[in-house]
């Protein structure tokens, strides 16, 4: 028992640096994918309300333009 215990401890021991440094990297992973799906997340919701205002924009010279025709169209009023 005491030997199986000495061996566990002696692989942890030597291997101990390569399970801190996998750890590390995959926290390191995790925290940039999070990161990235953040970033993207706000890019869709500019483009969605770049699209907003540009059909905002569009219904506003839509009415501009019509009520610019509808005074040539009637000049008494």
């Amino acid at each position: 028992m005491e030997f199986l215990l000495a061996f566990v401890v002696t692989g942890l021991a030597a291997s101990g640096g390569w399970i801190a440094w996998a750890g590390v990297r995959g926290w390191s992973r995790y925290r940039n994918r999070r990161h990235e799906l953040a970033l993207a997340r706000v890019r869709a919701e500019a483009v969605v309300r770049q699209a907003e205002l540009e059909a905002h924009v569009r219904e506003l010279e839509l009415a501009s333009e019509t009520y610019e025709d509808f005074k040539r169209r009637h000049p008494e009023n």
